[in-house]
């Protein structure tokens, strides 16, 4: 047992280095009661803008980085908010994605193009209307939350490149198409499977970086960061990483100076079991990436072999308050679990070295059991979301 904790805790060091450290993240505060459904993020004059979703007033809202307090409210007066879900910009172009389509029903999907030197010069501004459909899209029958969803954009050269939130397959699919005014058939440029459910993204023109926001169906919100973007395979290099957080419901990104990032959350409230997480803004960095030699791991030692292999005892409830052990039985090859809590338990995640999910189980999670799922022999994270938080350890799979 103490070469399999030296090995674990080896595991531990090895899965930190894969993600941002949640310490990198920090909490600016909450957002004000004007902008509670916030969807989207632009860093713009110093100062942040933002928008409310579906069916909310057509307004721009100009915050300060520090207070957040509203500095100004831009209305843009010739068109509604149907479903406002991103924002984005150029040197000269403010754009607005109104392509919500959780339903998958939309036939009026749009992109809003508003001056930079209108939106400076008055409160109330006119803008020019670029529409789009998906070229592979044929049905648009209502069957519950669908695949053609989007909250994410970004504008790259003289194009808009839209990515979907994919409510059934948990994936997304890239679609490009003009930046100037018209009506267009968006191209599907590429796609990547099984990644959460994507809610913004921003692109760094400098490092060329594209970095996307979004939440698990357990609203876990994570990045996924993608290095040296290149449009013809632009999912190529994805990497994801959690952002240490529960019950967040991530919704817009944006970077003030390359590696610097601001994200906002949107209200989030649930009945039973009763979780209220409010509107709020975030902060992090990501590190610059540096070449490192590799270093050759020690090999652990074979653990000996018990002369009567028993089925192991799990550990009772101690005086801590939350604790997540895992133990393998080695006559069985079985991995074994126990938590120690008094809270509700609502979800079991494992998670692989790369922080890829390999295994949900939001049902009937026991305190005490095995994990059952197979897995290949590697290293894991395990994390158990609670009411108030999640507790989490790393084990390896040998």
């Amino acid at each position: 047992m103490k070469v399999l904790n030296q090995f674990l805790l080896l595991i531990m060091v090895i899965c930190g280095a894969k993600g941002l450290a949640q310490q990198n993240v920090q909490t600016v505060g909450e957002l004000p009661n004007e902008i509670f459904e916030t969807s989207g993020l632009i860093y713009f004059n110093g100062n942040l803008i933002t928008h409310n979703d579906s069916g909310n007033e057509p307004i721009l809202y100009e915050l300060d980085t520090l207070s957040l307090s509203i500095q100004r409210q831009v209305t843009i007066s010739n068109v509604t908010n149907i479903d406002w879900e991103a924002i984005s910009q150029d040197q000269n172009y403010i754009y607005i994605g109104d392509f919500g389509n959780n339903v998958g029903t939309r036939m009026d999907l749009a992109v809003y193009r508003i001056s930079k030197a209108d939106y400076t010069a008055s409160d109330s501004v006119t803008a020019e209307i670029i529409n789009f459909s998906y070229e592979d899209q044929v049905d648009f029958s209502n069957n519950g939350n669908s695949d053609w969803d989007a909250e994410a954009f970004v504008v790259l050269n003289d194009g808009i490149l839209v990515f979907t939130k994919q409510w059934q397959s948990l994936g997304s699919v890239a679609y490009q198409f003009p930046k100037v005014p018209g009506t267009y058939i968006a191209s599907r440029v590429g796609a990547i499977d099984d990644v959460g459910l994507i809610t913004d993204a921003t692109y760094d023109i400098d490092s060329n970086r594209l970095i996307f926001l979004g939440y698990s169906s357990i609203l876990s919100p994570f990045v996924g960061i993608i290095e040296d973007f290149n449009l013809i395979i632009p999912f190529e290099g994805y990497t994801e990483h959690s952002l240490g957080l529960n019950f967040v419901q991530a919704e817009g990104i944006t970077q003030t100076i390359s590696g610097q990032y601001f994200f906002s959350s949107e209200y989030y409230s649930r009945q039973t079991p009763t979780i209220v997480s409010p509107s709020g803004l975030f902060s992090f960095q990501v590190p610059e990436i540096e070449e490192e030699e590799p270093v050759e791991p020690e090999i652990p030692e074979e653990p000996e072999e018990p002369e009567n292999p028993e089925e192991p005892e799990l550990p009772e409830n101690d005086d801590e308050n939350e604790k997540l052990i895992i133990y393998r039985d080695n006559s069985s090859d079985r991995y074994y679990y126990s938590i120690t809590t008094d809270k509700a338990v609502y979800g079991q995640v494992i998670y692989d070295v790369t922080g890829k999910e390999v295994y949900k189980n939001s049902e009937n999670v026991e305190r005490k059991g095995i994990i059952a799922h197979h897995l290949e022999s590697s290293i894991y994270y395990l994390a158990i979301f609670l009411e108030d938080g999640v507790i989490a350890t790393s084990f390896a799979v040998f």
